[in-house]
């Protein structure tokens, strides 16, 4: 009969649920995605079955990504609205994006700068962002220019130091350069 109200309940209910049983055979609800390993080993000739179950990080909010761009911005004293214009450029806000280059999530770093800037998961929304307020207060203290650091953000540093400090004549960076900036004036 409980059961019965409960999966009745899935069915009226939007929100996902998860439902797994453990070895001892009961029954568990979440809310939560869980991801279920299930390894089998031979001992003695007898097959040991484990089952791992992990819960799958959830999607961050917009109040997360806030404060934790809020955070790294007062960490590394950088301007927030400069931040959220260069993720609104980069990946408008989809901690999932990749790029064609290989850039992943919401400030899209590359595997050699996510390193450089002691990112271990470039997917994890929490550490792209650390990284990404780092990599950009690098640049700040570089070239002393917000828009030479929007430059050197997309096209690395140094192309911007190849081209005499100044933005490079890339079409894709000049006109990233001036999204990122319009998106800055707008605060």
């Amino acid at each position: 009969m409980i059961k019965t109200l409960i999966v009745s309940s899935l069915f009226i209910t939007p929100a996902f649920v998860q439902i797994s049983t453990d070895a001892q055979g009961h029954t568990h609800f979440t809310r939560h995605k869980v991801q279920v390993e299930k390894k089998v080993a031979l001992v003695n000739n007898q097959p040991i079955v484990t089952i791992a179950i992990n819960q799958i990080p959830k999607e961050p909010t917009k109040q997360d990504i806030n404060r934790w761009v809020h955070n790294a911005c007062i960490k590394y004293s950088v301007d927030e609205k400069l931040v959220h214009a260069i993720i609104k450029a980069e990946s408008t806000y989809r901690t999932e994006a990749v790029s064609n280059k290989g850039a992943v999530g919401l400030m899209q770093l590359m595997p050699a700068t996510a390193e450089r800037f002691g990112v271990e998961d470039r997917k994890n929304a929490k550490q792209n962002i650390e990284g990404g307020v780092r990599f950009l207060r690098f640049l700040m203290d570089t070239f002393k220019d917000k828009k030479l650091a929007v430059a050197g953000y997309n096209a690395g540093e140094h192309a911007v130091q190849r081209h005499n400090n100044s933005i490079p004549p890339y079409p894709e960076t000049i006109v990233y350069v001036d999204r990122v900036m319009t998106e800055y004036a707008k605060g």
